[in-house]
């Protein structure tokens, strides 16, 4: 974040953790109550089962997973490292800072009888045992806008990695920071695409059903596009794939097949030099 946009009254980083983690523990009964929890855990009792759609699914295994130690952080119900461990991965490990969402997780596996585990810690506070332990670390739908501090976030998964690691991302294209998703196509910009103050807000974390409910402040931040890359590359991670596309991977399907089409995911793949 650039020294002149700074404000002391903004939330520190711990604060901000602190807040989204009692949030996304109020959101979890939520999720579980959803129908498409049980679809999962149908699917999960199914050999080979995988939620990846056939980007993720080409781009790792492309990556020859087999055998590989993979970390997914902010891992949530743990269905997408589930399902690189049913890619057939090695050693696997989902983290994320919400018990009730572990707690899903651990159903999921235990369901598929999926040699997966799982860790409920803060991403800013690993414990230093995971230090040089994974070949690859995964980072899937919305999870940068959790992350405060992306230039700390992006020195912990280098230290995860070992020497010749890599990183896999695939999420939201960072432009849709600008809009709202309930309104309806076309229509113009909500926010600024280079405001980058933790945004505060209180209507639930259900995107499942997508209810709202009176619910925990959590905390968003924008990160540009050129943020996330710069943090990258001023680690020394050398950039193997960057790519946009067209299709939705979370939930902004309303603003699919544009005339004038908005970029809505990204994969972008780097390796630790």
């Amino acid at each position: 974040m650039p020294q002149e946009m700074k404000d002391p009254r903004d939330p520190s980083t711990s604060e901000i953790t602190a807040a989204n983690r009692k949030a996304w523990d109020q959101a979890a009964d939520h999720h579980r109550r959803h129908p498409q929890f049980q679809r999962l855990l149908n699917g999960f009792c199914q050999d080979g089962f995988s939620c990846l759609d056939a980007v993720l699914t080409a781009r790792l295994s492309a990556l020859s997973l087999a055998g590989k130690s993979v970390v997914q952080l902010c891992c949530n119900n743990g269905r997408e490292i589930l399902s690189v461990k049913n890619l057939g991965a090695g050693t696997c490990l989902g983290i994320d800072q919400s018990e009730a969402f572990i707690a899903q997780a651990g159903e999921l596996a235990a369901a598929g009888k999926i040699d997966c585990d799982f860790l409920c810690a803060d991403v800013y506070d690993l414990p230093g045992e995971l230090t040089g332990c994974f070949d690859l670390v995964l980072i899937t739908i919305g999870v940068f806008g959790w992350m405060p501090d992306l230039e700390k976030f992006c020195s912990i998964m280098k230290r995860l990695l070992r020497p010749g690691g890599q990183i896999a991302v695939y999420e939201d294209h960072p432009i849709l920071n600008m809009y709202g998703s309930e309104k309806p196509y076309p229509c113009l910009p909500s926010y600024s695409y280079f405001d980058n103050r933790p945004q505060p807000e209180a209507s639930g974390l259900d995107y499942f059903g997508g209810t709202h409910y009176e619910a925990e402040t959590n905390y968003w931040t924008t990160h540009k596009l050129s943020d996330i890359l710069t943090a990258m590359i001023g680690l020394d991670f050398r950039l193997e794939i960057f790519e946009e596309f067209a299709h939705d991977i979370g939930t902004w399907a309303l603003y699919e097949n544009q005339e004038h089409q908005l970029p809505l995911s990204i994969y972008l793949q780097v390796r630790k030099t």
